[in-house]
């Protein structure tokens, strides 16, 4: 997507879509792939040959689909669904407008990571996979042990601890 279609990421509506969609669950993980299909995306995990390095997932808006590679970790294939979910969400009426222009998500030197809609989908995903109701009685465990519980990696979740209010 080009960068000029929002100006800023929206935090508060990508991070109100994601708690919208945990709230009925009490503990983690997230299941993210239930949600996916409760909002009418198919999930398929691919082999995406050559470019299985570089490429961890996109969205297919035409046909409601997600593909994520299935060469990545769990913890991985659990982001790419929640950040492409995201996009599905928060962005589907900006692609209708302009489908030629959205891209996959590329694992290195990633020339979107200052879109402001992918920094959307990052935040949806984060909000998605870790909601804040659900860290904050735990915070204070160890990393490690939260990136497990939640099954995000321990990247994610240092991020998650970071970032929440």
């Amino acid at each position: 997507m080009n960068a000029h279609v929002i100006d800023k990421p929206r935090w508060k509506l990508a991070e109100d879509k994601a708690n919208a969609l945990t709230r009925h669950y009490s503990s983690p993980p997230i299941p993210v792939l239930e949600i996916a299909e409760q909002n009418g995306v198919n999930v398929v995990f691919a082999d995406f040959g050559e470019n299985s390095e570089a490429v961890s997932g996109f969205c297919d808006f035409r046909n409601a689909r997600i593909y994520v590679n299935s060469a990545d970790l769990p913890e991985r294939q659990s982001f790419t669904m929640a950040h492409e979910l995201g996009h599905w969400l928060l962005h589907r009426t900006i692609y209708e407008q302009s489908p030629e222009s959205y891209p996959v998500l590329p694992r290195f030197s990633n020339p979107n990571r200052h879109d402001p809609l992918e920094k959307e989908a990052n935040k949806f995903a984060a909000c998605l996979l870790v909601p804040e109701r659900l860290l904050a009685p735990v915070k204070n465990a160890p990393v490690s042990a939260l990136a497990g519980v939640f099954g995000v990696s321990r990247t994610m979740m240092e991020y998650r601890l970071k970032n929440v209010t």
